[in-house]
């Protein structure tokens, strides 16, 4: 009997023991799950910000963001600037400047600095392909900040000259382009001959200010 009883406690403890270490093995189970479930959740947020998870059809080359607005004032060609940067979308970033089909001038960029012999011969196709540089040499996400400050402007009916100082704040792989350029920018604009008329950039004079790395450098280093 006491052999019997014996047995019995060994078992009853036996049993207990494995089922202590069930319920520890179950509650690590547990935890590791919930554990890479939120690590997951945190990573699937980190890639959308980026918007690298989304697939999308390739954009023809003619296709405008959404939020490209036709500049029927200067406030909104300058808005349209400032977004095309920082979405790097290089049409709507064109759209900004004087398209010869519509307009009988030529684009002109007066640059602060002559360390680039490239500036001095500027025009719309080396300002399109120095966007696409860009874009194509500055991180992912959220890599261009461009803001617009100490606006002056001097209008003349179909045409004006703004000023502004500038900010673009660049984050890049390439470290020879990545930083921060200020300056001022003297734009001046037109009506074109659309219908309705739209403002457009025709001639742009950039100006270091100080011994800040200006727009001038930044363009010169792109190439």
């Amino acid at each position: 009997m006491k052999k019997i009883m014996g047995i019995s406690k060994n078992y009853f403890f036996k049993n207990r023991t494995q089922i202590k270490r069930i319920k520890t093995d179950f509650h690590r189970l547990a935890f590791e799950v919930i554990r890479d479930a939120l690590i997951f959740v945190f990573l699937i947020i980190g890639i959308t910000s980026c918007d690298l998870l989304t697939t999308r059809n390739p954009e023809k080359p003619d296709a405008l963001a959404s939020n490209n607005i036709p500049a029927m004032s200067p406030d909104i060609l300058f808005s349209n600037l400032k977004s095309a940067l920082q979405e790097k979308v290089v049409e709507n970033y064109m759209q900004c400047f004087a398209d010869p089909s519509f307009l009988q001038k030529e684009f002109r960029f007066i640059p602060s600095t002559t360390q680039y012999p490239i500036l001095n011969n500027w025009n719309l196709d080396l300002e399109k392909q120095n966007f696409v540089n860009l874009k194509s040499r500055s991180k992912t996400c959220n890599s261009i900040v461009f803001e617009l400050s100490n606006t002056t402007t001097t209008q003349f009916g179909d045409s004006a000259i703004y000023q502004y100082d500038y900010i673009l704040s660049l984050s890049a792989n390439d470290q020879n382009i990545n930083g921060v350029y200020k300056g001022r920018g003297e734009f001046k604009i037109f009506l074109d001959k659309r219908n309705p008329p739209q403002w457009v950039i025709v001639e742009w004079r950039d100006f270091a200010i100080g011994n800040s790395l200006s727009w001038s450098e930044l363009k010169g280093r792109l190439y």
